[in-house]
Order: C-alpha cells, then sequence, then structure tokens
C-alpha cells in the first residue's frame, strides 16, 4: 500500500480522502495544537521536539502529495476532478509552509 500510493497506482478519491485528507488531519491537527499550545515555553528542547514533529508531518505529506498528483495524472474520469486535487495539493503545500513558518517564528515576548 505504501508503494501503490508513492506510485500513484491507488484511485484519486481514496488517496485524496483518506490519505490526503483524513490522515493529514488525524496527523496535522495534534501536531499544531501541541505546537501552538508550546509557543510560550520557549526552551530549547520544546523547539526541537515542534522541529522533530514537523519533519514526521512533511515526510507524510511528501509522500501523500506525491500519491495524489500521481493518481490525479494518472486520472481516467473527468479531468475536472484531476485538475481540482492539483490544485487542493498546491494550496495545501503553501498553506503547511505559511502555518510551519508563523509556528516556527512566533514572537513569544
Amino acid at each position: 500500500m505504501i508503494i501503490r500510493l508513492w506510485r500513484g497506482e491507488m484511485a484519486l478519491w481514496k488517496t485524496f480522502w483518506v490519505f490526503g485528507v483524513g490522515g493529514g488531519l488525524l496527523l496535522g491537527l495534534p501536531i499544531f495544537a501541541g505546537m501552538l499550545a508550546l509557543t510560550d515555553v520557549p526552551d530549547d528542547a520544546t523547539a526541537r521536539m515542534s522541529v522533530a514533529a514537523l519533519g514526521v508531518l512533511l515526510v507524510y505529506l511528501v509522500w501523500v502529495f506525491t500519491g495524489i498528483w500521481r493518481a490525479a495524472t494518472m486520472y481516467q474520469g473527468k479531468p475536472v476532478w484531476a485538475i481540482l486535487a492539483k490544485i487542493a495539493i498546491t494550496a495545501e503545500t503553501c498553506k503547511f509552509f505559511l502555518l510551519a513558518a508563523a509556528v516556527l517564528f512566533a514572537d513569544t515576548s
């Protein structure tokens, strides 16, 4: 399943909704919520933990977003769904980096 998703061999709907939306929420929400809750704790351990959590999330998102992009490229149905999937991946990539920057560079003073 891991390799099939990476190659884009799984159905676009499943890749997008189950792994992209569902998995992204299950992994991303607790990570960002925890990081935001800890922004007032300015110590090195918290910073390292935040960077490590973002790293885990980034690895997951690269895997899933690559799978979604490839599944959209191979999609045989209506072209609009493949186009919308690629637009969503582009927007989510931008959102990830903006949220990561907001949390990592938050003003704690």
